[in-house]
């Protein structure tokens, strides 16, 4: 299932990054670190934190640029799907899956490979920094964080290098594209603009990452309408608020997108039809708004009476 087209080059340059690999071991772990600063978890904990606890505003922004970029990727992934390098080459290995416990070599598990999700948004979390920040120091390690871990992929067999190269792209430019749109339109049509765009793969798409994308991005979006109109909680600069609001965030998250895959077996859930679909987008965007909307709420009230 999925689609082969590849360079000769890019297939040389995998085996060649692999050869350094296999002469120096330690290096696999040193690439599995790079790949795992770029994946979902790292990334929210460092949107939860920016959000509740630095600034409210860039928080929100860093989530809408990467999800509507890691929209793109997602549907850009159901168009081309392209087959990872190690299912195809012999010579390349797999040394680190997408999904663990199941077949490396299918693909309904471990994913496409066209276009790279960690180096598209670990590109928009540093160009949405960077744009609010425009410094020397965000412009130098983001650089460097971002090619470290985009490097990462190609070393570990996992994405082609122009893989890469397009991920970066897609996180590079959605932040500026979106910044562009935000300052012509007032925020409930741009939220809703940016919805309606990124739910045209409900058409086509059969990843449950797209699906788990669109929810967060509309939970995001209606959490972030709800909070500035009802909540209007403060940053905080105190450790351990900031500790606690983000434990709280993750725990309330987790509970509610937990709870609500309790009346339906693993089966129904991970299967590939709409309703499967339509309910992962219900349940992470009711996950997303309580964290975004309603949350808020409870730090408002500083329910651990604890002063800044």
């Amino acid at each position: 299932m999925g689609n082969i087209f590849q360079f000769a080059w890019e297939v040389k340059l995998i085996e060649s990054i692999q050869s350094l690999i296999k002469a120096a071991p330690f290096l696999k772990t040193v690439f599995s670190f790079f790949t795992m600063l770029g994946e979902s978890t790292p990334i929210v904990l460092i949107i939860m934190f920016v959000y509740l606890c630095i600034n409210k505003k860039i928080g929100i922004k860093i989530a809408i640029n990467s999800l509507v970029a890691m929209g793109v990727v997602s549907m850009v992934k159901n168009v081309f799907k392209r087959i990872r390098p190690y299912s195809v080459n012999e010579s390349i290995e797999c040394y680190k899956t997408v999904e663990k416990g199941y077949d490396i070599h299918d693909m309904s598990k471990q994913g496409f490979s066209f276009p790279s999700g960690h180096s598209a948004i670990s590109s928009s979390v540093f160009q949405s920094v960077y744009l609010e920040r425009k410094d020397k120091v965000t412009l130098i390690v983001g650089i460097l964080i971002v090619f470290a871990i985009c490097l990462s992929r190609i070393a570990l067999g996992v994405h082609y290098p122009t893989d890469v190269l397009v991920g970066m792209f897609i996180g590079f430019t959605t932040p500026v594209i979106l910044d562009k749109l935000d300052l012509l339109l007032n925020k409930k049509v741009y939220y809703l603009a940016i919805i309606l765009f990124s739910s045209i793969g409900i058409f086509y798409c059969k990843s449950n990452d797209y699906y788990s994308v669109l929810g967060l991005l509309l939970g995001f979006c209606s959490g972030d309408l709800f909070e500035e109109k009802y909540v209007q909680f403060e940053n905080t600069h105190n450790i351990i608020k900031m500790i606690l609001r983000i434990a709280g965030a993750a725990v309330i998250f987790l509970g509610i997108s937990s709870l609500l895959k309790m009346p339906f077996s693993t089966e129904t859930l991970e299967a590939h039809n709409l309703f499967a679909y339509l309910y992962r987008v219900f349940r992470y965007a009711i996950s997303s708004f309580t964290v975004i909307g309603l949350y808020p709420i409870l730090i408002k009230k500083n329910i651990f009476k604890l002063k800044d």
